[in-house]
């Protein structure tokens, strides 16, 4: 084609191209675009898995005055304890969380998934005969210098000072069939409720007893003792709660990035449940698995049950970080075989995200020749088995 034509300059124009050319190019348009869709979609995804809290103002404690609160009121305040809500849906067995984290092990409702502790459901009445048996008579000989976690010798006469013992002293009475694997039935897997992790006040306390009283029977609020119960129980008057200073809300525990992780686990009431190999205070936690996460992430990554719930959906860790991370901001995405879905199910508000990176790496360090070096083995239900038998 010449460029020049009659004087005037012709314009130049690309050859054509095929139909089928167009048609190709297109569908690669509309890959790339469903890849870039995708590709947002995951992050969003895995943004919206990691933790959200920022620093934000958590919020404020269950607000108990003693003073004023009627029967009814009280036993109102213990349900949003225990529950978040003051109507619990029983939805595919599980029930709503509160604070004091009950439902994790107790089973309020009879179509409610929760065996690891006994169930709540006519406790008020069941109470009134604990103090009475032999086997509490048992305890109370065992503990009469006092039960060494909580220093209180069980000394329970109605059932209501019986259910209030039990929270700060679940060792002072444990039913048969409860207690921690290989103790007989001598210790409980509960912790000591107004200590950490979960750390109710007195007042706190004493609304949960009350809506255990009321539970069955919210028509009589006649069985509603529980302060009287705590008064008696420990021979003092229960006090309000001090208010926080103006302007300052009440606080819980946040793990920050410049925390180290003996600060983290401490926070964050990790102790309670598990043994951590290089931590001082986690030594004794007999609830959950040892934490040896450079050991324990790859194996759990490889076998069956957690393939299994990647199938189904409920995990998506393809490393040992995102499993080490995924198991602190998901815990019910995988239950290691042999324990309950006990693990507190917010630390999505307590962990900054370089707080939650700090610690998973921080596991990660740690394996099976570390737990030996300080004594520490698995618990029994725990399928690898025993660090310190081995040859």
């Amino acid at each position: 084609m010449k460029p020049f034509e009659g004087g005037k300059e012709r314009p130049f124009m690309p050859p054509a191209r095929p139909a089928g050319g167009r048609k190709k190019e297109s569908r690669t348009i509309f890959k790339v675009g469903v890849w870039y869709i995708f590709v947002l979609g995951a992050f969003a995804a895995y943004t919206n898995w990691l933790p959200q809290y920022r620093g934000e103002a958590p919020p404020p404690p269950v607000e108990v005055n003693m003073e004023e609160a009627s029967p009814e009121k009280l036993a109102g305040l213990g349900k949003m304890i225990v529950f978040g809500t003051d109507n619990p849906s029983t939805a595919g067995g599980t029930v709503p969380i509160g604070k004091g984290s009950c439902p994790l092990c107790h089973m309020f409702f009879t179509d409610q998934r929760a065996d690891r502790c006994p169930a709540l459901i006519g406790e008020e009445a069941r109470s009134q005969n604990r103090p009475k048996e032999d086997r509490y008579k048992m305890f109370a000989a065992r503990y009469v210098n006092g039960e060494p976690n909580s220093g209180i010798k069980p000394h329970a006469k109605p059932g209501g000072q019986y259910l209030i013992e039990s929270e700060y002293c679940p060792n002072c009475y444990v039913v048969e069939g409860y207690g921690i694997k290989g103790s007989h039935d001598m210790e409980s897997p509960m912790p000591i409720i107004n200590k950490p992790p979960i750390q109710l006040t007195d007042n706190e306390i004493v609304a949960v007893v009350a809506y255990l009283q009321s539970k069955d029977t919210p028509e009589d609020s006649s069985k509603v003792t529980a302060k009287q119960d705590w008064e008696d129980y420990f021979g003092r008057r229960l006090t309000p709660a001090a208010p926080a200073p103006q302007g300052i809300p009440p606080s819980r525990p946040i793990a920050y990035a410049e925390d180290t992780p003996e600060q983290i686990v401490k926070k964050m009431g990790c102790f309670g449940c598990h043994k951590i190999p290089t931590v001082a205070i986690a030594k004794t936690g007999l609830i959950g698995p040892l934490l040896i996460e450079k050991t324990n992430a790859p194996h759990r990554l490889k076998s069956p049950e957690y393939r299994k719930a990647l199938r189904e959906g409920r995990a998506h860790a393809r490393t040992p970080k995102e499993y080490v991370m995924e198991s602190i901001m998901h815990p019910d995405a995988f239950i290691v075989p042999g324990f309950q879905d006990d693990m507190m199910k917010d630390f999505g508000k307590k962990f900054t995200f370089d707080a939650l990176e700090k610690m998973a790496d921080f596991l990660l360090t740690l394996d099976e020749e570390t737990a030996r070096k300080e004594g520490l083995d698995r618990l029994p239900q725990e399928k690898e088995g025993s660090l310190l038998t081995r040859s």
